[in-house]
């Protein structure tokens, strides 16, 4: 880290002071985290950001770092920066396709996002939320493209608050939202329709980068609840090669919830562990999933959404794959 601190007074004129970090940040993260990086953190420009010291690069892979880089920011909610002594051209070029911000003492410091990003950090969340799909919007879309003898574009506005279980301002709210997005346009004026003009497959590409995590937060029960459809790794069972996980997960609506957790209907509920997890859906999943499954699972491109940016291994990475082969492509 010495190097480091010569670099960034070098390059950028700023005095680093770099500390090993507490313990108590490290414990949110999970074990196999540490075995991969060595954690520091320090302040720059008043921002406390996380550097991560490789600990090797014959095992890189630049996708699965960047999924590993964006689960540690989420537990530690700050900016992360990569730092390794040496790195082969091809790594450095990967890095720089996957906009992971690093620094190599001495050679190279790649931080342009987080450089912009700092300049109004404060912000960030509220533009991220302006430049992300709603809930309802998503649900909206992804029907569309797994739904293709269904198109949306028959539909009122009326119509799809009643098809999605919307409110009249709800689904104004989610169209509008499309449309500030450019993914539909509108088209009538006392009746209503939106337009998708793109194929499935451009949908899906331009959208991708739009969309969010359906799942909310995850919890765990002692027992089963019936009439839930399966997610997470068991889900991805059906649609790729892989098998089911060890424990069971199920994704809940977060209306019907929290009617539970109010009327005491959840047997032993908490945060940490259990017989079954829950996750706690922003949409309902019902409304994507039939005529998709046949086994009782969330919609694929849900599922897929759900697990993309999390810490997930090799195996899982390449089940993920063969959803959006299967689906989009």
């Amino acid at each position: 880290m010495e190097e480091l601190k010569k670099y960034f007074q070098q390059i950028l004129g700023v005095q680093l002071e770099i500390k090993e970090l507490k313990k108590e940040q490290l414990n949110k993260l999970p074990f196999v985290f540490k075995s991969n990086f060595k954690f520091y953190s320090t302040t720059f420009r008043t921002h406390q950001l996380i550097l991560l010291e490789l600990n090797k690069e014959d095992t890189f892979n630049a996708n699965q770092l960047r999924k590993q880089v964006v689960e540690i920011q989420k537990k530690l909610e700050k900016r992360i920066i990569i730092v390794t002594d040496t790195i082969t051209a091809i790594n450095r070029k990967r890095l720089i396709e996957n906009r992971i911000n690093f620094i190599i003492p001495g050679k190279q410091m790649f931080m342009s996002e987080l450089l912009i990003d700092l300049q109004d950090f404060e912000k960030d969340k509220a533009f991220q939320k302006s430049v992300l799909l709603l809930p309802s919007a998503q649900s909206i879309l992804l029907y569309q493209i797994l739904h293709k003898e269904d198109n949306l574009s028959q539909y009122t506005f009326k119509e799809l608050a009643e098809k999605f279980q919307y409110t009249q301002m709800g689904i104004t709210k989610a169209i509008e939202n499309l449309k500030r997005l450019a993914i539909v346009k509108v088209e009538g004026t006392k009746e209503k329709n939106i337009i998708f003009e793109k194929d499935s497959e451009k949908l899906w590409k331009d959208s991708e980068g739009l969309c969010i995590n359906p799942v909310m937060k995850t919890v765990y029960v002692d027992e089963k609840l019936e009439g839930l459809f399966k997610s997470n790794t068991t889900a991805l069972e059906e649609y790729t090669d892989m098998n089911p996980s060890s424990i069971e997960y199920f994704a809940i609506e977060k209306k019907q919830f929290y009617e539970l957790r109010k009327n005491n209907l959840l047997v032993n509920l908490n945060s940490e562990n259990g017989n079954y997890a829950l996750e706690v859906w922003k949409y309902n999943p019902e409304l994507l999933t039939k005529g998709i499954t046949k086994k009782n699972n969330v919609d694929p491109l849900s599922l897929y959404l759900s697990l993309k940016d999390g810490f997930i291994d090799e195996r899982t990475d390449m089940a993920l794959d063969q959803i959006i082969e299967k689906y989009i492509w």
